[in-house]
């Protein structure tokens, strides 16, 4: 299997289970249930399980993404530490947000945006900053991967539109925080996997994708 599908198929399936796993984490720690919860608490269990997610999801990502990048020799531990810190340093704006009660009520899909977009773009800067200390270019790579991540919207939203629209597709939500991340995910990860590979390998010209 070429690097450039190992990319997308790994990061794709960190981003689907890693936003799962935040999900039950946060439910399991703040209220000892697997099941959805609507509404947040003002209790230390609360704050405590919203960092751990955050942490675990970019961790389940950065553990995906080295079956890639440790093969350009990048270091495993670096790597998966940047991007659970890159998720995690979006509590800066969760903890506010759940102070004044706004986490967790948030209509619409705010929140998974802000997680999924939010966190995979803070975690592409960490990210950078370790591919920078091996001396790989990959700035080219991160405006790539955040744009991605942006744009990603668009084709998730009309997804869930379609299913929930013309095809009447009904899903439970564990599935459909599972479908947010492979989407948002897996868009982002196809649009910026030429630049990424390029980039490793220290190659300016391109990559043959049969590597």
């Amino acid at each position: 299997m070429s690097k450039f599908a190992t990319w997308i198929i790994t990061t794709t399936a960190g981003f689907c289970v890693g936003f799962l796993a935040y999900v039950q984490l946060f439910n399991l720690i703040a209220y000892g249930k697997m099941t959805w919860q609507t509404g947040m608490e003002h209790s230390l269990s609360t704050y405590i399980a919203l960092l751990v997610g955050l942490l675990a999801a970019g961790a389940i990502v950065g553990s995906a993404q080295v079956l890639v990048t440790r093969s350009f020799s990048v270091q495993v531990v670096p790597w998966i530490l940047s991007t659970a810190a890159g998720f995690g340093a979006l509590i800066a704006i969760i903890w506010p947000l759940h102070y004044v009660e706004l986490w967790g009520n948030i209509p619409g899909p705010v929140e998974p945006i802000i997680v999924l977009v939010g966190g995979g773009s803070l975690a592409g800067i960490f990210q950078f900053m370790v591919l920078r200390r091996h001396g790989i270019n990959a700035a080219k790579w991160l405006l790539i991967w955040i744009a991605g991540l942006i744009f990603s919207l668009v084709p998730t939203a009309l997804v869930f539109m379609l299913l929930e629209g013309p095809l009447g597709v009904s899903y439970s939500w564990p599935v459909g925080v599972a479908l947010s991340g492979l989407l948002i995910g897996g868009f982002a990860a196809l649009v910026s996997a030429k630049a990424v590979i390029v980039a490793l390998s220290g190659q300016s010209g391109d990559v043959e994708r049969s590597e």
